[in-house]
């Protein structure tokens, strides 16, 4: 598994595939759950595709917490990580704290995003939907069910998993005591091509939040799927036709 110094931290990343680079971000639990297994075997004949694990995740540097402002300072790693490879631009999608970091680094960085897509994302600070899950799981990674803490455990390490699930949760709680959006009202500043996708599911994000995101961005386009949950590209019902989707965006992007 490669890996780059990026700043303070050293990443590890994984690539599969050849031609324009894609660099695919990961959720708040990292890689070992809701990963692009699926996307690997679809796509790797249009895109290389780049998937690091973030600081604090996986066999990347560990750290000790993350703050309320993390996701910024991933978008800054991530555009760092790019500098390193190098890649002067690259086609990204995100998955939910993923999809944050992302948009993020079209907004820090214009150039440097060709185009976007947003998967299971937020816009608020406040997740009134997940406070009580953020809080339970911080005070007690183990109750989360046993098939998640042996995901968790198999990717992150026996001893190290719960620290990134609480480095996780405690950031959303401290976020949750600021009003307004992620994004510090800088949304109208993307300039690339953004593909929006959600589950009418979604248990962290209602879909009239990503209405209301999609409005805030200037080429927008937002895609619900009726079946879909927090994951579409890693659900059975919906990976296949939002990969296709996906693929069909990014081609014309």
């Amino acid at each position: 598994m490669p890996q780059v110094a990026s700043g303070d931290i050293t990443l590890h990343y994984t690539t599969h595939g050849h031609g324009d680079p894609l660099l695919l971000i990961h959720g708040g639990w990292g890689l070992g759950i809701n990963g692009f297994h699926f996307q690997a075997k679809m796509l790797a004949s249009d895109f290389r595709l780049i998937t690091p694990d973030r600081r604090g995740y996986g066999q990347s540097t560990p750290v000790s917490g993350f703050n309320a402002d993390f996701h910024w300072q991933h978008a800054e790693d991530m555009l760092k990580f790019l500098d390193a490879l190098p890649l002067a631009d690259v086609r990204v999608w995100g998955h939910s704290d993923g999809a944050i970091i992302g948009a993020i680094m079209a907004i820090l960085a214009p150039r440097r995003v060709r185009a976007l897509v947003f998967e299971g994302g937020h816009l608020y600070n406040r997740k009134t939907e997940s406070l009580l899950q953020m809080q339970q799981v911080y005070a007690d990674p183990n109750s989360l069910p046993e098939a998640a803490r042996v995901k968790l455990a198999h990717y992150h390490g026996d001893d190290d998993w719960p620290q990134v699930i609480r480095n996780w949760a405690g950031a959303w709680i401290e976020l949750y005591q600021r009003d307004g959006d992620l994004y510090h009202d800088r949304l109208a500043e993307i300039r690339c091509p953004v593909l929006i996708v959600h589950g009418a599911h979604d248990e962290h994000t209602p879909v009239s939040e990503m209405e209301e995101l999609a409005r805030r961005i200037p080429q927008a386009r937002l895609v619900i799927y009726p079946d879909g949950g927090h994951s579409l590209h890693d659900q059975r019902e919906t990976r296949a036709a939002c990969t296709q989707l996906v693929q069909e965006f990014f081609s014309a992007a």
